[in-house]
């Protein structure tokens, strides 16, 4: 009960700050879209996508190793683990800004996207070093259990200075002020806000990483899980990128808020992979093949759980979510729905990835992730001249249903771990019945505003659901999670029964 007890606190601090992060992101293409239009939406999707893979390129790796190793060590070999981590992420990142600075030209070249494209993309190359020093400080602190100063700093932090900056240059200097200004403070801030809780967590200080060696060992865990990282990344990515390739920066301006909608599900999903991370990796050190069986199915439950009412409401409301955009957006719709459902299952069979990865399958997930992103590439160049974005999420949806199943084929093979348990019956039967009624009760909503249909729809929707669940029961193991955090309601429970 103790590990139930940890993933859900930890989850829970982890999905708050996912929640907020998310929705703070979701403000941000909702104010651009507003106050800046589908042209500028679109550069600043174009340059997220550039900026992550560069990024993911910089940390190396080493996020996920450091996992690994961290908690494979105790004492001073931990610390030495931590500090050259840092150190290693620190210089790969000042390599990745310099090419991308040296390279931004001919990238917005590519992408359609003028002079305006290319200056945001130097403002972005610039904060990669601060930003890479603050992934790597915050899972320091996870691999210790602690998620609160990474969650803070990414996931609180940085986005909403990112919103507030970008809406105090647009007032103040203009569209192209609000492009380009808010990289590099957002970054320091999110930095300024992880350090004292990654020196308080890890005992590393400046000393430490001055002096640190280069860590071969790591490194030899790390570039396969680089590589995993950076297709996984393009993946994520690839579709934005090929819609800027193949066709303008208004078309990936009105495919951005469907992908963004769809993509508050991958919240709850991220929210629990990052503390199950480390508590897999110590089980496949010590052996505890049942340990990381337990792990994958209760996780997987509680992430499918928490993703289905808002994959059914962005499924059967797909106009109305964004018609919050304005005029125009609705347009992608077709292409949320897809969305939505390729988010679904990332959300339900994505932790296979995190298996493979803790428990020294890296190799294979690399193996997955190079045929999935050749595929999706392959497609996007068929699909995106004839369907536009609804071809981008054909592609997207057909990649990842393809991926999920060869991750549970490989776990049942090499962990002996099904990727379906009995006791999903409950939410998914909950699911149904609360999408059949959203059915019968959408023409009687169709009279209202697209937006207030939308939160009728939810509300309606969320009671049925909580109390659809509340009837089937909760797992017991789930149960005592829940009393641990609020004793008084086992009281309750006991007084009534």
């Amino acid at each position: 009960m103790k590990q139930e007890r940890t993933i859900a606190r930890q989850a829970g601090i982890s999905m708050a700050g996912f929640a907020f992060g998310q929705v703070v992101r979701f403000g941000y293409n909702l104010a651009a879209a507003r106050l800046l239009g589908a042209d500028a939406l679109g550069i600043y999707a174009l340059v997220v996508a550039v900026m992550q893979v560069g990024e993911v390129v910089a940390v190396a790796g080493l996020d996920a190793a450091l996992l690994r190793f961290a908690n494979q060590h105790e004492g001073d070999p931990r610390k030495r683990s931590v500090a050259s981590a840092m150190k290693m992420g620190l210089t790969s990142a000042l390599v990745v800004s310099a090419l991308l600075l040296m390279l931004s030209g001919r990238i917005a070249a590519a992408l359609h996207g003028g002079e305006l494209l290319r200056l945001v993309l130097c403002s972005a190359a610039a904060a990669i070093p601060v930003t890479v020093t603050t992934l790597l400080a915050g899972h320091a602190a996870q691999a210790f259990r602690n998620l609160a100063p990474k969650v803070v700093a990414t996931q609180m932090v940085a986005p909403l200075a990112l919103l507030a900056l970008m809406i105090g240059a647009r007032y103040l200097s203009g569209v192209e002020a609000a492009l380009i200004v808010p990289f590099v403070p957002s970054a320091m801030l999110a930095l300024a806000t992880v350090l004292p809780g990654f020196r308080r967590t890890t005992g590393v200080g400046s000393a430490d990483l001055l002096h640190a060696p280069v860590d071969r060992a790591m490194l030899s865990v790390a570039m396969p899980l680089l590589a995993v990282a950076l297709f996984g990344m393009f993946s994520h990515w690839i579709d934005i990128m090929m819609l800027g390739l193949l066709t303008d920066t208004r078309t990936v301006g009105l495919y951005q808020p469907a992908a963004r909608t769809a993509g508050l599900l991958r919240s709850v999903f991220l929210a629990f992979s990052g503390i199950a991370a480390p508590m897999i990796a110590a089980c496949h050190a010590r052996g505890d093949s049942a340990g990381i069986r337990r792990l994958y199915d209760l996780v997987s439950r509680w992430v499918l759980t928490l993703s289905l009412l808002p994959a059914l409401l962005f499924t059967l409301y797909s106009r109305e979510a964004l018609s919050i955009f304005g005029a125009g957006f609705p347009e992608s719709s077709t292409a949320l729905v897809l969305l939505t459902v390729a988010a679904l299952m990332q959300a339900w069979f994505g932790l296979g990835s995190t298996v493979l990865a803790m428990a020294g399958g890296e190799r294979l997930s690399l193996v997955n992730q190079t045929v999935a992103l050749l595929l999706q590439v392959g497609l996007h160049l068929i699909l995106i001249p004839r369907y536009g974005m609804d071809g981008a999420a054909i592609s997207s949806l057909a990649v990842t249903l393809l991926l999920s199943l060869a991750r549970a084929a490989e776990m049942r093979l090499l962990l002996g771990i099904g990727v379906l348990s009995r006791k999903l019956w409950k939410p998914l039967l909950a699911a149904f019945l609360t999408g059949a009624a959203l059915v019968m009760v959408k023409s009687a909503l169709s009279a209202l505003p697209p937006l207030a249909a939308f939160a009728a729809g939810a509300a309606c929707a969320s009671m049925l659901y909580v109390a659809l669940m509340g009837m089937f029961r909760l797992e017991e193991e789930e149960l005592e999670v829940i009393f641990s955090f609020i004793p008084f309601l086992k009281k309750t429970t006991n007084d009534i029964t």
